[in-house]
């Protein structure tokens, strides 16, 4: 079975991180914002049942990096490429031989 992982991250506090953290809808965003470099990326969810046309399966991962564009733009660029990194370590030891970077984290 072959295995891989993809790197997502919260595209909005109001909506993205709301909806796992409900309590960030009342909080001012750089509070939010403040609180997701303390946060360490982690499993998000398991992807089961990929066949491809030659009847290879796969099974992957979604790994949160919690960080909004603008903390990917703003930050101190090593914090966020050792974010990024420590992302993709979860993928590997979750089993994951390729990740997939989404959005900002490429």
């Amino acid at each position: 079975m072959e295995r891989f992982a993809f790197l997502i991250h919260p595209i909005s506090v109001r909506k993205d991180v709301a909806r796992k953290y409900p309590i960030a809808r009342y909080l001012p965003e750089p509070w939010v914002e403040r609180a997701l470099t303390l946060i360490p990326p982690k499993m998000i969810s398991h992807i089961t049942g990929i066949r491809s046309a030659r009847g290879v399966e796969a099974e992957g991962w979604f790994v949160g990096c919690p960080l909004t564009p603008r903390q990917f733009l703003a930050l101190d660029v090593d914090f966020v490429t050792r974010r990024i990194i420590r992302a993709a370590q979860v993928a590997q030891q979750l089993g994951a031989k390729i990740v997939g970077l989404g959005a900002y984290t490429s």
